[in-house]
């Protein structure tokens, strides 16, 4: 008996040891809106339809496993920190870097311009 809690003792640390580490690699999609395009990773509009957008994006307010993710998930900040990403927001689409579209539903969020997914990628 006391083997089997051994056994079993060992494999939730392994766990726990594999779960840290795939955790530690994710970034949530937390962005910052800066006072200046300098400042900023880079530039962000919204558009009004999905047919312009490179990125439909839901918009919350809790920190889950679907923002931890490159999905389209975004929590907009008031401030920064290492793991916000500063953006700068445009009023003209033409020139900014990612056009968006705001959706509803968390199920419509993602990638439409996937060569555009770097813009959001972990640094490190």
């Amino acid at each position: 008996m006391k083997n089997h809690y051994s056994k079993l003792r060992t494999v939730l640390s392994l766990l726990v040891i594999l779960m840290t580490f795939l955790t530690a690699h994710l970034q949530a999609q937390v962005v910052h809106p800066v006072a200046s395009r300098n400042e900023a990773k880079f530039t962000v509009a919204i558009v009004p339809h999905e047919s312009y957008a490179d990125l439909k994006v839901y918009r919350t307010d809790s920190l889950n496993s679907n923002v931890l993710k490159n999905t389209g998930y975004w929590i907009i900040s008031e401030s920064m920190d290492k793991q916000t990403v500063p953006i700068f927001w445009l009023s003209d689409p033409i020139t900014a870097d990612l056009k968006i579209v705001l959706v509803n539903y968390p199920e419509r969020a993602g990638w439409i311009n996937k060569s555009k997914r770097s813009l959001l990628k972990p640094q490190g």
